[in-house]
């Protein structure tokens, strides 16, 4: 009988990507203005840096526009506890995973560090909800400064578990390198992103939503009685 070990975090990972997809049609898809370099509201709203670039992205003085793209946000947000939960608790299954078969402790960190992205994504969505309750007072700049912190916990600690899992599919077969290859890639992005906010935070985005839907692919081609990787 074929040993599939990864086949329930597979599972789990499909309900990421369904998430994933009920998200875009909730998050607004284009917003009135955005920093340079970024396309998807989200992913600025979360990098944001300054109290006039959060004005201008929800509209400025049009109350309609702010209206609209506050109510969008903050719906959101709040069904993306459901989503961190489930993409963290993914991260931490497969790492657990991957110390299973190896019995190598060292996977151990991958599973630590995806319940410090848990925790500092929900810490993120609650300045991001701080800044939409405070639109209209305009005082937003208490939840800049650590909006700045907890994003970073979240997206270089997903960064992180990538680089963790490195030596796992390095030690596989063609797709396990590719998807090894991604993550470093991934991580390299995430530190150039991290040294100068700009394009580069939304590919880093991207590279981070491929290497998701690669490993869910992995959890369901992956076979223990192979001892390699797919």
């Amino acid at each position: 009988m074929v040993n599939k070990p990864f086949i329930k975090t597979g599972y789990l990972g499909l309900a990421v990507i369904a998430m994933s997809i009920a998200l875009l049609f909730v998050f607004p898809s284009k917003a009135p203005s955005l920093p340079e370099g970024f396309m998807t509201p989200i992913i600025a709203f979360e990098f944001i840096q300054s109290p006039d670039e959060v004005f201008q992205m929800f509209g400025g003085n049009d109350l309609a526009a702010r209206t609209t793209m506050k109510d969008a946000m903050d719906l959101g947000n709040r069904l993306d506890y459901v989503y961190m939960i489930l993409y963290s608790m993914f991260l931490l299954l497969f790492s657990v995973t991957c110390k299973k078969i190896t019995r190598n402790p060292y996977y151990f960190a991958g599973a630590g560090i995806a319940l410090v992205v848990l925790a500092g994504d929900a810490m993120e969505n609650i300045q991001l909800l701080g800044i939409t309750a405070n639109l209209s007072a305009g005082d937003i700049t208490p939840y800049l400064e650590p909006l700045y912190l907890f994003t970073w916990i979240k997206w270089g600690g997903i960064a992180m578990i990538f680089l963790v899992l490195f030596p796992w599919f390095l030690r596989g077969g063609l797709y396990s390198k590719i998807i090894g290859a991604t993550g470093i890639i991934s991580f390299i992005l995430g530190f150039a992103a991290f040294l100068n906010r700009s394009v580069i935070n939304e590919i880093f985005a991207l590279s981070v939503a491929v290497m998701f839907i690669l490993m869910i692919i992995y959890c369901f081609t992956f076979k223990a009685q192979t001892r390699g990787h797919v």
